[in-house]
C-alpha cells in the first residue's frame, strides 16, 4: 500500500503542488490578470480624459497594479484645485468612468426623437 501511495503522488505531485499553490495565491493571480488587461489593453491610457462620479480628471499615470488620476475642481469655469485619486487596477471595472466624446455634427434628418 506504501508503495502504491508513492506512486500516485510520485507521478501526480507535480499537479497538487500546482494546484495549492494556484489556491493558495489566487487573489495575486487575480490582480496579476486585472493588470495585465489594464497595462496592455486600450481601455485607460495616459493623459485621457476622464469623467468620474460625475468629476473631471486625467489619467496620469496606468501602472502594472494601480493607476492614478488627477481629479479637477471647477468654479465658474475655471480649475480652481483638485486631488489625486490612486485606484488599484482590479477595482477599476467596479468605478463609474467615462470617457467624453468630441463635440459631433450631427445631421437635421438623423434628429428623430
Amino acid at each position: 500500500m506504501e508503495q502504491q501511495i508513492k506512486d500516485i503522488f510520485g507521478n501526480n505531485l507535480f499537479l497538487f503542488v500546482a494546484g495549492l499553490i494556484a489556491f493558495l495565491f489566487k487573489n495575486t493571480i487575480e490582480k496579476f490578470a486585472a493588470a495585465v488587461f489594464v497595462f496592455f489593453g486600450n481601455d485607460y491610457n495616459e493623459d485621457d480624459i476622464v469623467m468620474i462620479n460625475g468629476r473631471p480628471g486625467r489619467i496620469v499615470r496606468v501602472g502594472w497594479t494601480k493607476t492614478t488620476f488627477f481629479l479637477y475642481t471647477i468654479q465658474d469655469g475655471i480649475v480652481s484645485g483638485g486631488t489625486k485619486l490612486v485606484v488599484q487596477n482590479e477595482k477599476l471595472s467596479s468605478m463609474n468612468i467615462e470617457k467624453p466624446l468630441e463635440n459631433l455634427e450631427i445631421p437635421k434628418n438623423a434628429q428623430k426623437s
